[in-house]
């Protein structure tokens, strides 16, 4: 039998055995390591991918920022978040902030303004990554009211080669610091929200470009469609307002003072127009050069601000109701504007877009050029309606006149030579119709040879007014005859009496005597003025209260005059005011 136990070399193969028990199981613990690892590392892949994904749908811009604000919070296990969006003058024109609650919100004094570690991410747009922002020598402190914070992760958002804005990461859920990876996951991140806010931008342009042709095409046809003027301002600001999504719009264009702007237009949310209109339309506005709207007016030339945080003069009429951001565009071509539209928003809302710029002011030109065609079409219009009136005047006055003139005269001639009693009082009743036709067609003519917009302060054209308007409830038209110098002759004082008197005799009409016809004669001459009305109705009863005749005798003894009333049941009712002829102002001036 052998023994073997006192050999010496026995324990070194023991430890042959054992050394590579011990390596194998360093291996495996590296293994181990090295998947769980892996794992995470797919895991964290896969989250940005979903990340991706979820950025991705809905090309509305205002949710698709805040979607982009919490899936970079959820990314990197964030327990605040925020995006900043840089607007043109290179601040922070808007905060998006995530993981607040609604009381932390309200204790907050103020949104960061671009200022401290945020402001260092505007300035120089590269990733930063701090243990503490408190130790940074670029921190300026938080607004009062804001939550303590400590470790940072910011990264920039491109949109190609220009800065969108910054994603601002504090402080993780399990209290350790922002690492390397989460850095890459977040630039990641940033770099597909970058493309996704340029679709949303793109998509936003492209159906503001769709709603600005409609609404280019829709004004067009309305003037086309013989509109009135101001119909289709009221369109044009509506439009305006919609397509920039403004809470109001104003078309302010020169009124009858040269040196200021009315307003014209004035449109806004369904339940707040009409009491904003009542306070702004008609509204005049100066447009001196240091002003805004002047400035715009002057030199044909679009500004985009916020009247909330520049002072602007001029405006004051805006900043009282709560307005901010603003957008002033000349009304019409820069060399030739007509006007300004104005688009404004709450003082709480973002500004309007810089790229928005020269769609909209496109916009205003072709409304403003569309317009001026209108008008110039409808001048084109009247002026053939007033050549035709005048032709048809000048036609009846040199035509049909001189021969019912004539036919007068011979028909004068012929009375003396009947001798029947009976045919000469027919034939000078046909000359005394042929006269009061001549009269008729005199007036006529006036009618036919003036312009209700320019002549409405003459009292011919007042009482014709009057007339015309009580025909709507006589139902049936009044025969009116005027003659002499009614124009010229009638002072302003004794006109304003004259057409109230007809205008209450009218109505009493109207009301209360059942006629189906009414004439209306108004004669100057022999130093007076008078005035006769008188119909067919079934005239005024006894014992009936005669208010509207006191006042129209009133009116006649204030200027010197008397009224006479002629009346009997079933006979009508004639009324006759007559008074004085003073000094007419006019006299002065023909």
């Amino acid at each position: 039998m052998r023994e073997t136990d006192g050999d010496p070399n026995d324990h070194l193969g023991q430890d042959r055995l054992s050394l590579p028990q011990v390596r194998l199981d360093d291996l495996l613990d590296e293994v181990r390591s090295r998947m769980s690892e892996i794992s995470r590392t797919q895991e964290r892949i896969h989250s940005l991918l979903e990340a991706v994904v979820s950025i991705g749908e809905g090309l509305e811009l205002d949710p698709l920022l805040m979607r982009i604000t919490e899936t970079a919070t959820s990314l990197v296990k964030a327990r605040y978040g925020a995006l900043g969006v840089i607007g043109p003058e290179g601040n922070m024109s808007r905060f998006i902030p995530v993981g607040l609650e609604p009381h932390e919100i309200a204790c907050i004094d103020h949104w960061p303004k671009g200022e401290g570690i945020l402001g260092l991410l505007i300035k120089e747009p590269e990733p930063l990554r701090l243990r503490d922002v408190r130790d940074h020598p670029e921190s300026r402190g938080f607004p009062e009211g804001h939550p303590p914070m400590h470790t940072f992760l910011g990264v920039p958002i491109r949109i190609r080669d220009q800065v969108f804005g910054n994603l601002y990461m504090t402080d993780k859920t399990d209290g350790a610091e922002f690492t390397g990876d989460d850095e890459l996951l977040l630039r990641a991140l940033a770099t597909a929200a970058g493309t996704a806010i340029e679709n949303a931008q793109l998509f936003a342009q492209t159906q503001s470009r769709e709603t600005w042709l409609d609404a280019s095409g829709q004004i067009t046809t309305r003037l086309l469609s013989g509109a009135a003027p101001e119909e289709v301002l009221r369109l044009v600001a509506r439009r305006a307002r919609l397509m920039a999504h403004a809470d109001i719009a104003v078309i302010a264009m020169p009124g009858e003072d040269p040196e200021t702007l009315t307003v014209r237009v004035w449109d806004g949310p369904e339940d707040q127009c009409e009491s904003l209109a009542t306070g702004a339309r008609g509204a005049t506005l100066t447009r001196e050069a240091d002003t805004l709207l002047g400035r715009v007016y002057l030199s044909g030339t679009p500004v985009r601000t916020d009247v909330s945080e520049f002072e602007h003069l001029g405006v004051g009429f805006l900043t009282r109701m709560g307005v901010g951001p603003v957008l002033v565009l000349p009304f019409g071509p820069p060399d030739g504007a007509r006007g300004v539209l104005v688009l404004a928003r709450d003082r709480d809302r973002e500004p309007f877009q810089s790229s928005w710029l020269s769609m909209l002011s496109s916009f205003a030109n072709q409304a403003a050029v569309a317009l001026e065609l209108a008008e110039a079409r409808l001048d084109s219009e009247r002026l053939s309606v007033l050549e035709d009136r005048d032709r048809i005047a000048r036609d009846l006055h040199d035509t049909v006149i001189q021969r019912l003139y004539a036919t007068a005269i011979t028909l004068m001639g012929t009375v003396r030579r009947i001798d029947d009693s009976t045919s000469s009082r027919r034939v000078q009743g046909a000359v005394d119709d042929l006269d009061d036709t001549i009269r008729q067609i005199r007036s006529t003519i006036f009618a036919l040879q003036s312009s209700a917009e320019d002549d409405s302060s003459w009292l011919r054209s007042q009482v014709l007014e009057v007339v015309n308007t009580a025909a709507e409830t006589l139902g049936f038209a009044p025969r009116l005859l005027t003659q002499g110098p009614v124009d010229n002759a009638v002072d302003e004082r004794t006109g304003e009496h004259l057409v109230a008197v007809l205008r209450e005799l009218l109505s009493n009409t109207a009301r209360h005597s059942g006629a189906t016809s009414v004439d209306v004669e108004l004669s100057v001459g022999d130093g007076k003025a008078v005035l006769r009305v008188s119909d067919n109705g079934r005239g005024i009863p006894e014992g009936v209260n005669r208010s509207g005749l006191r006042n129209t005798a009133s009116r006649a003894e204030e200027l010197g005059g008397a009224v006479s009333v002629v009346s009997g049941p079933g006979e009508g009712t004639v009324v006759e005011w007559s008074v004085p002829m003073r000094h007419s102002e006019k006299d002065e001036t023909v």
